[in-house]
């Protein structure tokens, strides 16, 4: 790993992810591409106040960037990626038919956990394209009126993760929670849920890909190649594929 790209501020970390264009925040069965793999000792958490909670709160520097995507989009885990790279996954991930329900497209939603994607996604991903950005709460708010039932945590979570993994939402930004008498912030945040099309929508490189999906996920893969080339194609499949 060059020294260079030893992940120690906010600033590396976020050079770190331009440089790889797509960047898994955990480790992922491809040594050397995440941010924790990364990341320099005693910086993933330390006693220093200063790099005390490290990459976990140093993302959302990387978020108010404006050009940088975050969310669980990697094999449903959270990661980064450039707008150009980005893009290129929204072309492929948004082809799926899985993912295209979001939008109530025609879909053979299989046991409840399916049948309730097939009726929430619609119904959050409306709700953020109206509102601009709304936090999982709030979505809950939402489905719960909208579904009939109350909506749980874990299940809003779930939707949530659908809608990232399809590339119909991205974390829009982060907001740091202050807890307990003295307002100790040890790394509670509420994140706002949003669209890259809205987030995005100024940026000169935010244009739809004019390649096919199945080129687009080729692209992808060829992509993370060019920086490790042993990394198993299984592996590469099931982060990028969806």
């Amino acid at each position: 790993m060059p020294h260079s790209l030893t992940i120690n501020s906010p600033e590396s970390m976020i050079a770190a992810i331009r440089h790889f264009g797509i960047l898994p925040f955990f480790r992922c069965g491809v040594p050397g591409w995440s941010v924790e793999d990364l990341t320099a000792p005693g910086c993933w958490f330390s006693d220093d106040e200063d790099t005390f909670l490290g990459p976990w709160d140093w993302k959302i520097y990387a978020v108010r960037e404006g050009d940088i995507a975050y969310g669980k989009f990697l094999g449903g885990k959270a990661a980064f990626a450039t707008v150009k790279w980005y893009t290129e996954m929204m072309n492929w991930r948004r082809s799926l038919s899985r993912y295209k329900m979001a939008e109530g497209g025609r879909y053979r939603a299989v046991g409840e956990h399916g049948r309730m994607l097939k009726q929430m996604a619609p119904l959050a991903l409306n709700a953020i394209r109206e509102a601009g950005a709304l936090e999982a709460r709030e979505l809950r708010l939402v489905c719960s009126t909208q579904g009939g039932k109350p909506v749980k945590k874990n299940v809003m979570d779930g939707i949530v993760q659908f809608l990232q993994m399809g590339t119909w939402t991205v974390i829009g930004d982060f907001e740091r929670v202050y807890r307990g008498p003295d307002l100790h912030y040890v790394g509670w945040q509420r994140a706002s849920n949003t669209t890259p099309d809205e987030l995005f929508s100024l940026l000169p490189g935010f244009t739809p890909s004019i390649i096919t999906p199945a080129a687009s996920l080729k692209m992808l893969h060829d992509h993370v190649r060019t920086f490790f080339p042993e990394a198993e194609e299984k592996v590469l499949d099931r982060m990028l594929r969806g």
